[in-house]
């Protein structure tokens, strides 16, 4: 039985992950993606609207993008910042090494297997790394 989960790239331009901070970058591309068969579907692009960081590692900045990701279980960035602590409790957090979008989800089904045990996870997710 498949497991359909969702999750968002941090990108500027749609191409390329963004390389400002997660909670920094321009746009999200949300993606569902079936953890047993490594299908992916793009479903749509979220403007990041939330407010501008007034300290650095904000946590008002990290509970607003919670709430504009609220139904997303993994993220994905080339780069973030300190409220990766705070992500972490929520989130499954992917550090992408290929800057592309398009050639990095192409290798996700090398990371499914971490992927599964890290939603499973009570407490911090696991931070995996895509390379």
């Amino acid at each position: 039985m498949s497991k359909i989960v969702k999750f968002v790239c941090a990108t500027d331009d749609g191409i390329n992950f963004s390389k400002k901070h997660f909670g920094s970058a321009k746009k999200y591309l949300l993606y569902s993606l079936d953890i047993e068969t490594g299908f992916i579907k793009y479903i749509k692009e979220i403007n990041n609207t939330t407010p501008e960081e007034r300290i650095h590692g904000d946590p008002k900045k990290a509970k607003s993008i919670s709430q504009m990701l609220n139904n997303v279980q993994i993220l994905i960035g080339a780069a973030f910042g300190p409220n990766i602590v705070r992500m972490r409790k929520k989130y499954v957090i992917v550090v992408s090494r290929e800057p592309n979008i398009k050639k990095s989800l192409e290798k996700i089904n090398t990371i499914l297997e971490d992927i599964k045990l890290s939603l499973d996870q009570i407490g911090d997710k696991k931070i995996i790394y895509l390379r």
